[in-house]
């Protein structure tokens, strides 16, 4: 099912100056020889982040290297940077866990504007994320939030979902501490003028590494054998796992930190062609030594190291071909595909219905989620994903 964006829902989205601006970029664009369109345009994290800077990275080889001419455009919110996607003006978004909320229509998406999307993910390269704090705060521990002055991030559902798992790591609520209502991009600068004392962030990026540059830093560990600590994060943040590293802002050599670890995926619609992402993931593929040294995290771009699991959203048939083609792609990954593909067809088809029903309830977000529960059948377990987690590996 394709979606339509109309002018009114897509200014209700993103906001009526920014879409006003976006909406005369919808023409179909010329092709090259090999399939692609002559620019192609990728939204994502502002400039400055870990995200940004990779994905900048692998543009400019692609322009260099491939002759692709190349757009960024950035949102500091996740619905500012998915939206350029469902309105076709992006043709792919490293935006977020957006896109898994958009494929499943849940919190913000459960709207008459949004709903269940077509939502495929093509590249999922994998970072590390966490809660960084001063070392001066006396703030050693997960723990010892409690009472501090934590972030609460402006119109991003799903990093809040990930501030509150790593909370419930530590045995705390979001009632355990002084919630601050804050962009992404502000808090670096409230914990340096004591506004926060914490921040959520990528280990690695410009602003980041500049703040360990200019203060003595922590992250808070979220390692250890105690499985009960991870209780709350299947249903807060599917897409996560706990993840070490040692390359990372305010680590000294030897280093290392267990936090959050999962991939913002470049993901696109359906719709788009299986020849055409199959030749943008070759092209980057045959790049890769050329911009695998231009970010700490652009190494995570290798065939080898990006993540097959958790798999939450459908991959696009044409990265699966190459998945297969490269050897990485197997039985329970396809399993995994098929059930995906399943419940994506089981929710579009109940969503409009659903709507009719109770769009005017005031509680159709968790309606629908219970709906989910209810309805849809579980997804099967994948175990044989070899991607290593080692520094080493990713040299």
């Amino acid at each position: 099912m394709s979606w339509l964006c109309s002018r009114r829902s897509f200014l209700a989205g993103v906001g009526s100056a920014a879409a006003a601006g976006l909406l005369s970029g919808c023409a179909q664009p010329a092709l090259r020889a090999d399939g692609l369109p002559e620019q192609l345009v990728w939204s994502t994290y502002g400039v400055g982040t870990g995200t940004y800077n990779d994905l900048a990275a692998v543009a400019n080889t692609l322009t260099q290297e491939s002759g692709i001419q190349m757009r960024l455009m950035t949102a500091d919110t996740g619905i500012g940077r998915l939206a350029p996607l469902m309105s076709h003006t992006a043709h792919y978004a490293r935006s977020g866990d957006e896109y898994y909320y958009a494929f499943e229509g849940d919190d913000e998406f459960a709207s008459a504007q949004w709903g269940p999307q077509p939502i495929r993910q093509i590249f999922a390269p994998p970072g590390n994320y966490g809660v960084l704090v001063l070392e001066s705060s006396g703030i050693e521990s997960v723990e010892d939030l409690a009472g501090r002055r934590y972030p609460r991030l402006v119109a991003s559902t799903s990093m809040n979902r990930k501030l509150e798992a790593i909370l419930n790591y530590g045995g705390l609520t979001s009632d355990d501490v002084e919630l601050v209502d804050i962009s992404y991009a502000e808090q670096i600068a409230a914990l340096r003028s004591g506004q926060l004392d914490a921040l959520y962030q990528n280990v690695v990026g410009a602003n980041i590494e500049e703040l360990a540059s200019q203060y003595p830093v922590r992250w808070l560990d979220l390692g250890g054998d105690d499985q009960s600590r991870y209780d709350t994060w299947e249903s807060l943040a599917p897409m996560v796992r706990p993840g070490e590293f040692t390359s990372g802002a305010g680590l000294d050599e030897g280093e290392s930190v267990v936090n959050m670890q999962y991939s913002i995926p470049l993901t696109t619609l359906a719709e788009r062609s299986a020849d055409e992402v199959l030749t943008l993931l070759e092209h980057i593929d045959e790049n890769y030594d050329r911009f695998k040294d231009a970010t700490p995290d652009a190494r995570r771009f290798h065939r080898e190291q990006v993540l097959m699991t958790p798999m939450v959203v459908p991959f696009h048939d044409g990265a699966v071909q190459f998945f297969e083609r490269v050897g990485r792609w197997s039985e329970q990954l396809q399993a995994r595909q098929d059930a995906l593909l399943e419940r994506e067809e089981l929710m579009l088809s109940a969503w409009d219905d659903f709507w009719e029903e109770h769009g005017d309830s005031g509680e159709a977000a968790q309606r629908w989620y219970s709906w989910k529960q209810d309805n849809l059948p579980s997804l099967p377990d994948v175990d044989d994903d070899d991607t290593s987690e080692t520094e080493e590996s990713r040299a």
